[in-house]
């Protein structure tokens, strides 16, 4: 089985039981990409990541697996035990799917543009952006939001942007010398980044009714219960027409349009995401962009708990 199992970690106490059910698997490279300090060996290779965020560690992986089928997922994750022979199946009986996602249990989070597209749905800055996105749920707009046009059903397979990075396989042909750009702090829609390019590649992206895993953390990248957080995700997801512009190019003056009819936190976004677009900023710059944005919002919500 010429599989790699990718996992970005910073050696959290959760990441042991999932080392130890990987291990069960004969043959499955386990390729850890680390900060902290990891006390097992209960993996193939591990790199220690220097510096970045997840979008850093992931292109990490990237570069380093040269399997036929690449799956990756948290450190706060248990798989079930069919969960690689699920994705491996699946990936053979449907060669034009270039990215997948198995069926996620535990603590979900919110794609929080879809609050902008109930706002939006009829008009045409929530038109898919072009033809080869009309059958799918989860789905790219023209103005370069990933939306989902319906709840998913429980479909053996479904065509879809909205990749869960818990539970992720990709082939080969797809993450085979990809990079994805290195602009957020949280790792927003790095999967629907990844997807989109499987897409040019002349791949689909799809979730399937198998190949579960259950996420067992109460706060991840990106779910939370704090305020202040939970303001800035909807920021973040919000400029992720700034990432899709490496992929897709994005007709600015409908992006501009657009935001100055919305409101809030996904005004901020698209601000900052037509920012970056206009003066073909690199995404380290953007991520300080955002980075004070994000600092902005913390002290905002630690004064607010405070009193």
């Amino acid at each position: 089985m010429d599989v790699t199992v990718g996992i970005p970690t910073l050696g959290r106490d959760s990441l042991y039981p999932l080392l130890r059910k990987l291990k069960t698997w004969k043959d499955v490279e386990i390729l850890l990409v680390y900060k902290g300090e990891v006390k097992t060996k209960d993996y193939n290779r591990a790199i220690e990541q220097k510096d970045g965020y997840y979008e850093e560690a992931i292109n990490i992986i990237f570069r380093e697996s040269h399997s036929s089928i690449l799956l990756i997922t948290d450190d706060d994750a248990i798989p079930s035990d069919t969960w690689i022979q699920d994705h491996v199946s699946f990936h053979e009986r449907n060669e034009k799917i270039g990215v997948a996602s198995g069926v996620v249990e535990g603590k979900k989070w919110i794609n929080y543009p879809n609050f902008t597209f109930q706002l939006f749905k009829d008009t045409v800055y929530m038109e898919e952006y072009d033809h080869r996105f009309k059958d799918y749920v989860g789905y790219l707009t023209k103005t370069g939001l990933s939306v989902d046009r319906r709840p998913h059903d429980s479909k053996d397979l479904e065509k879809t942007l909205a990749i869960a990075g818990v539970n992720m396989s990709i082939k080969k042909e797809v993450y085979s010398n990809l990079s994805v750009p290195e602009y957020s702090i949280r790792g927003s829609y790095n999967e629907s980044l990844i997807a989109i390019e499987g897409i040019k590649r002349g791949y689909h992206s799809a979730i399937f009714n198998r190949g579960k895993v259950f996420h067992t953390g109460e706060e991840s990248l990106s779910r939370t219960d704090q305020e202040w957080l939970t303001k800035y995700l909807a920021v973040e997801k919000h400029t992720f027409p700034y990432a899709v512009n490496f992929f897709l190019k994005i007709d600015s003056r409908l992006l501009e349009d657009f935001s100055r009819r919305v409101q809030g936190e996904a005004k901020t976004g698209l601000d900052l995401a037509l920012k970056g677009i206009l003066h073909n900023m690199d995404p380290h710059s953007f991520r300080e962009e955002l980075r004070s944005i994000y600092l902005r919002l913390k002290e905002e919500g630690e004064k607010h708990h405070n009193h």
